[in-house]
C-alpha cells in the first residue's frame, strides 16, 4: 500500500468527512491516492490561508477537529489561520506537503524550513519522515488536537515519502479522540467546594463564559447553574450561545465587542465573578475594565489550561478542569436547593429599559442603511436553525450585540481570538460542510471582500447554501472610525474607490442583489433567502465614523458630536 493511501485510511478511521486544501506539485503523489479513496471529500479552495479559516468553521459547528492541507510553496500562506485557531483553542490537524527533506539544503523550489515557521503556533509539529510512521503520527496528532487546551497539530509530509511501498500492521485509531474534548478532566473537589459557598453567598454574581464552554458542550450546565444559584450569565463574543440569550438569567455579550451598556453594567457591579472557559482577553473584558483588574470581588475561574488560570484576574478559586464535566460535579454537590435573590427581578427590568432604547434603530428608515436596521430586517426572514459565521468590525458587532442566540450551543462563528479580515467568508462553507442543508449567514464587509474574494468561486462551486450579506461602507471602517476618535485626524490609509461588487460575485456563479434604497431592504433580504443555494445581497452603509458602532468608549463620543448611539 502507497503512504498516501495510508495516510487516507487512517483519517477515514477517525471519521474524516472532509478535507479543504488545495494542489501543488508536493501534493500530486497524495492526490494520486484520492483519485480511488471514498469516503472523504476534498474541497478545492483558492487560497491556502482559506482552507485552514474553512477547517476552523467546520470544526466549530461539527464538534470535531478540522482538516486542511496545502502543498509546500503554499505553507507559508497557511500560517494566519493557524494562529487563529492556535489562539482560540481549535482543534486542527493541518497537513503540509513538502520537498524530499535530503534536498532541503540544496535550494529545491518551494522548499523551506516548514517546521520552524509552525512550530510556534500549533500544539506540536510532526514530521512524518517514514511511511510506517504515519498511522503513529496520526494518532498522536489527533490526541494532541482534542484533549487539554485543544489547538492545531501539523503534520510535514515529504512528497517522496507519500509515494513509498509500505506495510503497516498498526493501521488503527482511538475513536476518543475523534471528537473533542477527547479527554474530560474534573477539578478538585475541595476547590469545587469553595467555590459553592462563595456562589452561595453571591446576590448579584455573573458568570462570564468563553468559547471553552462551547468546546466542552457545557451550555446545559452553564443553565443550570444560573438557576441554582441565581446567577446573570454573560458571553465573549466568541463564547455566544453558551446559553440562549432568551433566557431570563442571560444578559447578552459582555466587553469589548458586542457588549452593550445594559450587560457591562451589570458586570461591573456585581458581587463575585465566575469565569468558564474564557481567556479574559482585552476583547472579552474590555481591556481588563468589565470586571476592574483590582476588583475586591470574589473571582472564580474554571479552565481547562493550567496557561489561563489566574493568568489576569486575581482569583479566590482555580478550578483546573473540563466545563461541561466541573460543572456537573458542582451542581450534584451543591444539590437542588435554591433561594430567590431579587437578582433574576432586577436583570428583567434593567434589560426591559435597556431594550426599549433600540426601537429607533431598529426602525430607522434612513439611507444608506444603518446596521440596526439591517439586524432588524435579518431576524425577520433567516431561518431559525440559521448559523452565522461574522467577520470582525461591523459585521460582527452589530449582529453580536443584537441578534439573539434563541437557543443554546454554537451558532454564531467568529474569530476575535486575533481578529483578522477575510475570515468568516471561507469559515462559512466550513460551517456548510459541517451543517448540510441548515441556511449559513455570513455577514462580511467589502473590506474584507478583497481578502477572501476567491472563495466566492469556491462556494458557487460547491452550491453550498450560503447568503452573503456585504456591508459596503467603501473603507476599512473599523480603523477609520478608531483613527477619527483616537487622533481626531481624517481618513488616512483607509477609503476605496467604487467597486461593482455584483459583477465580481456574478462572473463567479452566484446570483447578486444590490439595495439602492430603504424601501428595498426587506424585499431584497426576503428574495434572497427564498432562493436556493447562495446568494450575494450588497447593503450600502455609511463609515464607522458617521455611524459609530456600540462599543464602550464611543458611545460618549458619538453623543459629543450629536451621532446617534445604541450601546
Amino acid at each position: 500500500m502507497k503512504s498516501g493511501r495510508v495516510l487516507l485510511e487512517m483519517l477515514k478511521k477517525y471519521e474524516v468527512e472532509v478535507v479543504f486544501g488545495l494542489p501543488g506539485e508536493t501534493t500530486l503523489p497524495l492526490y494520486e491516492e484520492w483519485k480511488t479513496f471514498e469516503g472523504i471529500e476534498h474541497v478545492m479552495v483558492r487560497d491556502e490561508r482559506n482552507s485552514v479559516f474553512m477547517a476552523d468553521g467546520y470544526a466549530k459547528i461539527s464538534g470535531k477537529p478540522g482538516v486542511c492541507e496545502g502543498p509546500s510553496v503554499g505553507a507559508p500562506h497557511m500560517l494566519p489561520g493557524v494562529i487563529e485557531a492556535y489562539s482560540s483553542c481549535v482543534p486542527l490537524i493541518v497537513f503540509t506537503t513538502d520537498i524530499p527533506l535530503n534536498y532541503e539544503k540544496r535550494n529545491m523550489l518551494t522548499g523551506a524550513n516548514q517546521t520552524a515557521i509552525f512550530e510556534p503556533f500549533v500544539k506540536e509539529s510532526l514530521v512524518v519522515s517514514k511511511g510506517t510512521d504515519i498511522p503513529y503520527m496520526i494518532r498522536r496528532a489527533f490526541r494532541l488536537a482534542t484533549t487539554g487546551r485543544p489547538g492545531p497539530v501539523h503534520l510535514r509530509l515529504p512528497m517522496d515519502m507519500l509515494k513509498e511501498d509500505v506495510s503497516v500492521c498498526d493501521l488503527y485509531a482511538q475513536p476518543g479522540f475523534s471528537t473533542y474534548p477527547g479527554r474530560r478532566s474534573q477539578a478538585d473537589s475541595s476547590d469545587i467546594d469553595k467555590a459553592i459557598r462563595i456562589l452561595a453567598a453571591s446576590k448579584r454574581g455573573v458568570v462570564i463564559c468563553g468559547q471553552g464552554v462551547l468546546h466542552s458542550r457545557a451550555w446545559n450546565e452553564v443553565a443550570r447553574l444560573a438557576e441554582r444559584f441565581e446567577l446573570a450569565v454573560g458571553t465573549t463574543i466568541n463564547g455566544k450561545g453558551s446559553i440562549a440569550e432568551t433566557h431570563p438569567l442571560s444578559i447578552g455579550t459582555v466587553g469589548a465587542r458586542g457588549a452593550t451598556s445594559f450587560s457591562n453594567a451589570l458586570v461591573a457591579h456585581a458581587d463575585c465573578y465566575f469565569f468558564i472557559g474564557s481567556s479574559t482577553d482585552s476583547a472579552g473584558t474590555d481591556g481588563w475594565k468589565v470586571p476592574a483588574l483590582d476588583t475586591d470581588k470574589p473571582v472564580i475561574q474554571l479552565d481547562a489550561s493550567e496557561n489561563e488560570l489566574g493568568n489576569n484576574y486575581p482569583a479566590a478559586v482555580l478550578l483546573l478542569g473540563d466545563a461541561q464535566s466541573t460543572l456537573k460535579a458542582l451542581l450534584e454537590r451543591a444539590g437542588e436547593e435554591k433561594r430567590e435573590k431579587g437578582f433574576a427581578r432586577e436583570i428583567a427590568e434593567k434589560k426591559k429599559a435597556y431594550l426599549a432604547t433600540l426601537d429607533e434603530g431598529y426602525e430607522d428608515s434612513s439611507f444608506p442603511i444603518h446596521p440596526m436596521r439591517l439586524v432588524a430586517e435579518l431576524e425577520k426572514v433567516v431561518p431559525e436553525n440559521a448559523l452565522y459565521a461574522v467577520d470582525p468590525g461591523i459585521s460582527a458587532v452589530y449582529p453580536g450585540s443584537f441578534m439573539k442566540a434563541n437557543r443554546p450551543g454554537r451558532t454564531f462563528v467568529c474569530n476575535f481570538a486575533q481578529g483578522s479580515l477575510g475570515y468568516a467568508t471561507s469559515a462559512a462553507l466550513g460551517v456548510a460542510k459541517a451543517a448540510p442543508g441548515q441556511c449559513v449567514v455570513n455577514i462580511t464587509g467589502d473590506g474584507s471582500f478583497g481578502f477572501c474574494a476567491g472563495e466566492f468561486e469556491t462556494i458557487a462551486r460547491t452550491g453550498a447554501n450560503i447568503k452573503i450579506i456585504l456591508i459596503n461602507n467603501k473603507s476599512f471602517g473599523w480603523i477609520r472610525v478608531t483613527n477619527s476618535l483616537k487622533y481626531n485626524n481624517e481618513a488616512f490609509a483607509t477609503d476605496f474607490s467604487d467597486v461593482d461588487y455584483l459583477k465580481t460575485v456574478e462572473g463567479m456563479g452566484i446570483p447578486a442583489f444590490r439595495v439602492t434604497s430603504s424601501e428595498e431592504l426587506s424585499e431584497t433580504l426576503a428574495r434572497a433567502f427564498a432562493a436556493e443555494g447562495p446568494v450575494f445581497v450588497e447593503i450600502p452603509s455609511e463609515p464607522e465614523d458617521l455611524c459609530i458602532p456600540p462599543v464602550p468608549g464611543w458611545a460618549e463620543k458619538a453623543r459629543e458630536r450629536g451621532q446617534k448611539n445604541y450601546f
